[in-house]
């Protein structure tokens, strides 16, 4: 019975198993996104994109990430899916992000009643991902990635400060489900289609002087909460003209998002309405990556991204039942571009390491487009990563990230100016299994034996 518990053991605790018991825990994850705060308080891409959709793509400041082979650049690029393995294979991704976000006012706004110390609203976040693909022939291949594709959430540590007509708090989630179909047309060319759904849930509580209140910490919140599901679309191709080139690109389609929900104001419940938000719509966005042999064991890397943030110009707040006009803001953003380059050596046959940097131009280039919950500058991302192979099935992932941001100045609607100052950590992880035509009903027959 001894040697029978111990053999049960060391089948149980396999590399399989493992990576079945790592997968499932994005399912736990998922059961409490809704209620934990698993965003970035200042989203990690131009406006509030949330980049960090896998680790390997980190690690080099996702340089090459449309043109790789790996299932996490399905976010990217649909066609990525056509080069999985046979069976199974699945991802989990995980990016804690450590942001310091520092907003300081100007001397004497709202004739000093307010404070105007400097207040850090970012807060740690961690943000989930996952992929899956199966092979159904030799040439289809289905697949899905599941990820927070925007998001923010800012809270100031000072209560009293002299934004908070702006936001005394801010959040934005996003669940994106994006089931993919990769087709092998020929060894060098694959394409990819995909369908997404998307649920979205904004909260913004600001202060209010309700028209006869002096500014003051004690003002009453204004609390505006919104929600709708969206769909859209994926596409994209990954070609190989010659061997050790590699191109890709891919394309994810605008998200028309309406959001319904209601305004209250702390204390005056007469007050309260049901809301209607148009205009509030999410960015298309277009991937361009190369990667390149430079030898047997390093490859050159590069990617060029635009988003569509033009999208986001006016945002009009109405009452659901009687269609009156109740506020609007006016974020008037320009498109985002991202540039970046990496590089990928093979130190030996376990383990691959990376690095990359990048030039973000945020689409909020004027004081009057910066929001004080979205304090979005121009940033420079400094990159570097590994991937381990533990076997044949599984494989590791570490990735870290610093990004630079630009000092920025900021002048909102409500009178509020001041400075923005950002900086932020990223680390990275992951973890990849190959399953293989038994996918996990492998595990079972291996506990079996």
């Amino acid at each position: 019975m001894v040697f029978l518990r111990n053999e049960f053991f060391k089948s149980f605790w396999s590399t399989k198993a493992v990576s079945y018991i790592y997968s499932c825990s994005f399912c736990l994850l998922l059961s409490s996104i809704l209620t934990t705060n698993f965003y970035p308080s200042v989203a990690k891409a131009g406006g509030f994109a949330i980049r960090e959709q896998s680790t390997l793509g980190l690690g080099a400041a996702f340089a090459g990430i449309a043109a790789g082979d790996e299932l996490s650049s399905i976010y990217w690029n649909s066609a990525a899916v056509a080069s999985a393995g046979k069976g199974l294979t699945t991802e989990s991704h995980y990016a804690v992000i450590v942001p310091s976000v520092t907003i300081d006012p100007d001397e004497g706004l709202f004739g000093g009643l307010l404070s105007t110390n400097a207040t850090d609203i970012g807060k740690t976040a961690l943000v989930p991902a996952s992929y899956g693909s199966w092979r159904i022939n030799d040439k289809l291949v289905l697949g899905y990635g599941f990820n927070a594709p925007f998001g923010l959430s800012t809270e100031p540590d000072d209560r009293g400060y002299a934004g908070q007509f702006d936001a005394r708090k801010a959040a934005l989630k996003t669940l994106n489900f994006n089931p993919v179909l990769g087709y092998q047309i020929s060894p060098t060319l694959n394409i990819g289609v995909g369908f997404q759904v998307m649920y979205s849930e904004l909260k913004i509580k600001q202060a209010t002087t309700l028209g006869f209140l002096p500014p003051s910490a004690t003002n009453p919140s204004s609390n505006l909460k919104g929600d709708d599901w969206s769909y859209g679309f994926t596409a994209g191709f990954l070609w190989k003209p010659v061997k050790g080139t590699s191109l890709g690109v891919g394309y994810r389609s605008r998200m028309e998002t309406t959001l319904e929900g209601d305004l209250n104001v702390d204390g005056f419940p007469t007050l309260s309405r049901g809301i209607k938000a148009e205009g509030f719509d999410l960015p298309d966005m277009v991937t361009v990556s190369f990667r390149q042999d430079l030898s047997d064991n390093l490859r050159l890397l590069g990617t060029f991204e635009w988003s569509n943030w033009s999208v986001l110009q006016v945002v009009t707040v109405t009452d659901s039942t009687t269609g009156a006009f109740v506020s609007s803001f006016s974020p008037k953003w320009d498109d985002g571009y991202f540039f970046s380059a990496g590089l990928e050596y093979d130190y030996n046959s376990k383990l691959t390491l990376r690095t990359g940097v990048a030039y973000e131009q945020s689409p909020i280039q004027e004081a009057s487009q910066r929001l004080l919950s979205i304090p979005d500058t121009d940033r420079v991302w400094l990159s570097a990563g590994a991937t381990y192979k533990w076997s044949e099935q599984t494989s590791f992932d570490i990735a870290y990230t610093h990004i630079f941001g630009d000092d920025s100045p900021i002048s909102s609607e409500s009178s509020f100016t001041g400075e923005v100052e950002a900086d932020v950590d990223i680390i990275g992880v992951s973890m990849k299994t190959k399953w293989g035509a038994d996918g996990p009903f492998g595990l079972l027959k291996g506990l079996s034996r």
